[in-house]
């Protein structure tokens, strides 16, 4: 049925449960994996900049650049080991963009993958109203299937911060 699955991950535990799960599925399915981590532009504060000169007061494009590229490979550490315990083929992709919703939709059309397996974070009221859903823009303008998990909160996966890769 689906041979290519891009799976989308913000680093959060709702986002790493789902894509857990999306592992699961891309086993039982004999499909592959794309996993894609999409970052703002200019988010500085997020991220750590150890790696900065301390006289330097924002980092420049390539530092925010390395910066999120680090982020990223921490954040797809569980889901990566995941993909390998399972025997899933797995890749990543780290993209910054205005848009999140766009990115995740181009980096499916780019690798030919015919099938979105995503989280919703579950925003109500007006933090739903201001900030909009990037699962619903996805599955408002994707040409491809997206399936959104419910994510269990009792299933949580442990803080991706806490998490002890496998060796």
């Amino acid at each position: 049925m689906f041979k290519k699955i891009l799976i989308p991950t913000d680093g959060s535990a709702l986002a790493t449960q789902a894509a857990l799960e999306g592992i699961d599925y891309a086993k039982l399915a004999g499909a592959e994996v794309v996993c894609v981590f999409v970052a703002g532009e200019n988010q500085a504060a997020v991220f750590d900049f150890s790696h900065v000169k301390p006289d330097s007061h924002w980092p420049t494009d390539e530092e925010y650049k390395q910066a999120v590229t680090d982020t990223s490979k921490v954040f797809m550490t569980a889901i990566r080991d995941a993909a390998s315990a399972a025997g899933v083929k797995f890749s990543e992709e780290t993209y910054i963009s205005k848009s999140p919703s766009t990115s995740i939709i181009t980096a499916a059309e780019k690798n030919g993958c015919d099938l979105i397996f995503m989280a919703s974070r579950g925003r109500t009221g007006w933090e739903k109203v201001l900030l909009g859903s990037v699962a619903a823009k996805v599955i408002a303008s994707s040409p491809i299937p997206v399936l959104v998990y419910k994510v269990k909160k009792e299933g949580l996966p442990p803080n991706y911060m806490d998490y002890t890769p496998v060796e």
